[in-house]
């Protein structure tokens, strides 16, 4: 990396920094980029130069909590018992994690989820990340015999990842919903799915 490249590389973090101090400090609607500028002592071109809107910076400034967290999800999973048990540890992992600050990650759910996939690159990495990996785990349910064997995979993956999802909708329509009720009914729903699927 030269030296262009490296001072290129501090200044986004910097703003990164920045950016993330602020959203969990202000509200975000009250939070500008020339405000993110100011914090980072740089520029209001610098922060555009790097992030061509406020969405961009936020999904890149609170990117690296989430994936850490899904991370962390995955890998303390049980790697025994029911499917439908196993997969809530996650969700409930994820609730929690969101019930820190729900205004905040509420803004960006709303923000990010129907732009375009180019400009929230993080948002798509996690849930490819995601379903790749309940991909082993069916592929691994369905070698030991207890999944049906023709079950497509990625198709139960997504459709598992879809009810999470549309709970998690509900999670931050409703402050008074706790994480521990969202994983529930995420889970009773899995649990549907996975009926005439699971071979006991």
């Amino acid at each position: 990396m030269n030296r262009k490249e490296a001072n290129k590389a501090e200044t986004r973090q910097l703003i990164l920094q920045a950016a993330r101090k602020l959203f969990f400090e202000e509200e975000f609607s009250q939070c500008t980029m020339r405000r993110v500028a100011a914090e980072a002592g740089v520029s209001a071109a610098s922060v555009v130069v790097h992030f061509k809107n406020k969405t961009a910076l936020m999904e890149a400034a609170l990117a690296e909590d989430i994936g850490r967290i899904w991370h962390s999800a995955l890998k303390t999973m049980p790697a025994r018992g029911p499917l439908d048990t196993r997969i809530k540890h996650i969700w409930l992992t994820m609730f929690k994690f969101y019930d820190g600050n729900r205004n905040l990650y509420r803004e960006l759910l709303s923000s990010t989820v129907f732009t375009l996939e180019e400009d929230t690159p993080a948002l798509r990495r996690d849930i490819d990340n995601f379903l790749n990996f309940l991909v082993s785990v069916i592929e691994e349910e369905k070698t030991a015999g207890r999944m049906a064997g023709d079950v497509d995979s990625m198709l139960l993956s997504m459709s598992l990842f879809v009810q999470y999802f549309g709970v998690e909708v509900m999670f931050f329509r409703d402050p008074a919903m706790p994480p521990e009720k969202a994983a529930e009914m995420a889970q009773l729903m899995n649990r549907q799915t996975l009926t005439g699927l699971e071979i006991n």
